[in-house]
């Protein structure tokens, strides 16, 4: 019995060896075919348990044997390979390339030809919703949607983007960059000449969630050095208190933040019924700040809906009041028997999940640009002066208070403070790749002048933006004045985007028709360098391109701006030496030990991980934002 029960085994091993032998030569001959470079790995690694398999086990064990460091297949296996290697592991695949197992392929672009193609075409490279479903904790929304769905949703959605909300995000944000500031000084060690910032990522995240709670949503939101009476009467208990509502546990705030953190992912690992159910205080702590994060927006929404039923006038920049303006007005002419389109009104369970979307990607990504942005210049100093000097020639003298988005929002966004946005997200970008995915048969696509095909069948693509945009072929470069390397595109140099190359596509404003959002005023005319379409894609292209792009760039401008009109930053030292250490130190010492804080700053922001976005890991760089004129290290010349 035994014998038989072996020779089935040994049988089956066998045949399904020979059959993914068979399977991947003849997928080979096809992606040859085709006309593809190609890496040949031996399975698909698509999944949350491949992946998990291939990142915590297979990955590790094989780096413990020594001749498998030279071998190419195991870096494809990484789920962000363009992001962990960069551009090492690629050797002459170009800029394009399939990744072929026996039961699979995957599609990898770095062209911009190929990337405009695939993005604009999107009824044949649709979004792979399926992958987003986390995020339906709260509701369906236009980011796990597709099809009819996501064009009734994204046409709701839209309109709330517009100049008067850019206006409105441009006075918050210079509003709340001042407040952040001044909660710096307010913490212990610091004071206003100097204010001493252990991570500037906690604090960027509160500062960009409160412009898009104020500039959003009408939620105005305060410091923990700030007193609740600065409100008026727009305290809402929970919402933007520090206390939370009655018969709840935590803040909005609060509840966001624990919500939108790394344990949001055991909703795909295990039913709410089970997360329900478990002892784990991991598990009841997420489920409680779910809940208080949804009776916040419920609360929220109905609050908007009755502003609406008393017939007072809604606030132009809520990005709130479309939706739940759009609800009512389905809902009331189905009442009156005139019928409801597919392309009217949205469910309260959309209206909730859109507005957590909304909520969720209006602050994460804009956190992260600041934090790096401040880490960047930190390091970087020549390209801070740089900065400083360029917003002293737009702004003069005058205080905060008196910048104008319709003036002043174009000057400084066509500077180095634009160049500084730019380069931040070129290095860090919000997504190291775009998905999509081919579910019909193989689609052509044009590429230098020749026709290639992309195989389908539920073949994933990916729009790689870490390998991307450190492309020669698309970007200026030079020299690296930091490594050995030939060019300086894995460097930061912001400068690098205040050149105009006459065949870029500056002066381009098309985008009105793609991405279905008007242009803003600070884009047209405008003097930045600007990729070819393809090129420079951290938030997308095309018709799913986001809504928000707008929104961050308004808030970044203005933050950067206001905090480098006042401050300089530097790298914290005291780590290597004490402020009367550095004090005594000649010009070469000063230079020894900030170019240690330079290389731990760039080993830690080369580790970043990503989550929902790449964020760093581990410990924080500790940065000293100082009053312009008393910076330690400005006579390095770094």
């Amino acid at each position: 019995m035994l014998f038989y029960i072996f020779l089935a085994i040994i049988s089956y091993l066998l045949y399904t060896v020979v059959n993914n032998i068979i399977s991947l030569r003849r997928n080979i001959a096809l992606v040859k075919c085709w006309g593809l470079p190609y890496v040949v790995l031996p399975f698909n690694e698509v999944g949350v348990a491949r992946s998990a398999l291939v990142e915590l086990i297979l990955l590790p064990f094989l780096k413990l044997f020594p001749f498998t460091h030279k071998w190419i297949w195991p870096k494809f296996m990484n789920a962000f390979n363009h992001w962990t290697f960069l551009r090492t592991h690629l050797g002459s695949l170009g800029d394009f390339y399939a990744t072929v197992s026996p039961s699979s392929f995957h599609f990898e672009s770095m062209n911009a030809e190929i990337n405009t193609q695939v993005a604009n075409r999107r009824a044949e490279f649709e979004k792979p919703v399926e992958i987003y479903t986390i995020v339906n904790v709260f509701g369906r929304n236009a980011l796990t949607s597709d099809g009819p769905d996501w064009r009734r949703q994204r046409k709701i959605i839209s309109p709330g983007f517009t100049e008067r909300n850019n206006a409105r995000v441009w006075e918050l944000g210079l509003k709340q960059g001042q407040s952040m500031l001044e909660y710096w000084a307010s913490k212990g060690g610091s004071s206003i000449e100097e204010l001493k910032v252990e991570n500037t990522a906690s604090d960027t995240a509160t500062l960009a969630l409160h412009i898009i709670c104020g500039a959003g949503f009408g939620i105005p939101q305060i410091w923990p050095h700030e007193d609740e009476s600065i409100l008026g009467d727009k305290k809402m208990a929970g919402l933007n208190t520090k206390r939370p509502a009655e018969g709840h546990k935590l803040t909005f705030k609060e509840a966001l933040v624990y919500t939108t953190g790394l344990q949001i992912a055991w909703f795909s690992v295990f039913p709410e019924w089970v997360l329900q159910k478990s002892p784990f205080k991991i598990h009841q702590k997420l489920i409680a700040a779910r809940d208080d994060c949804l009776f916040y927006l419920k609360e929220l929404i109905e609050q908007k809906r009755n502003y609406r039923r008393l017939g007072f006038e809604q606030d132009a920049t809520d990005l709130i009041a479309p939706l739940v303006k759009a609800s009512d007005d389905a809902e009331r002419s189905k009442a009156e028997g005139k019928g409801v389109s597919q392309d009217e009104g949205l469910s309260e369970e959309e209206i909730t999940g859109n507005t957590f979307v909304i909520m969720f990607a209006g602050h994460e990504t804009t956190a992260n640009v600041l934090h790096f942005s401040f880490l960047f210049l930190a390091i970087n100093l020549a390209s801070q002066r740089h900065l400083q000097s360029d917003i002293d020639e737009k702004i003069g003298d005058r205080p905060a208070s008196s910048w104008s988005y319709q003036v002043d929002m174009r000057n400084l966004f066509n500077s180095m403070v634009g160049g500084v946005l730019h380069e931040t997200i070129r290095l860090i970008p919000p997504v190291p790749h775009i998905p999509k995915i081919n579910r019909g048969g193989p689609k052509q696509v044009k590429v230098d002048g020749r026709t290639i095909s992309i195989p389908g069948n539920g073949t994933f693509v990916h729009l790689e933006n870490s390998t991307l945009h450190r492309s020669r072929r698309y970007y200026p470069y030079g020299p690296s004045k930091i490594t050995d390397c030939d060019d300086d595109l894995d460097d930061f140099v912001p400068e690098r985007w205040l050149q105009k190359d006459p065949k870029s596509g500056e002066g381009e404003t098309t985008e009105q028709q793609v991405d279905g959002m008007e242009v803003a005023s600070f884009e047209v005319h405008g003097s930045l360098f600007r990729p070819v379409k393809g090129a420079y894609m951290p938030f997308s292209e095309g018709p799913r391109a986001c809504p928000g792009r707008r929104f961050a760039e308004v808030e970044v401008t203005a933050v950067l701006s206001l905090v480098f009109k006042q401050y300089s930053v530097e790298l914290d030292v005291s780590a290597w030496a004490s402020d009367e250490q550095v004090e005594e130190m000649t010009l070469q010492q000063k230079r020894d030990v900030y170019g240690e804080a330079q290389k731990r700053a760039w080993a830690l922001i080369r580790g970043s991980q990503m989550t929902f976005t790449l964020k760093m890991e581990g410990d924080p760089v500790p940065v000293r934002f100082v009053k312009r004129g008393k910076e330690r290290f400005s006579d390095l010349r770094l």
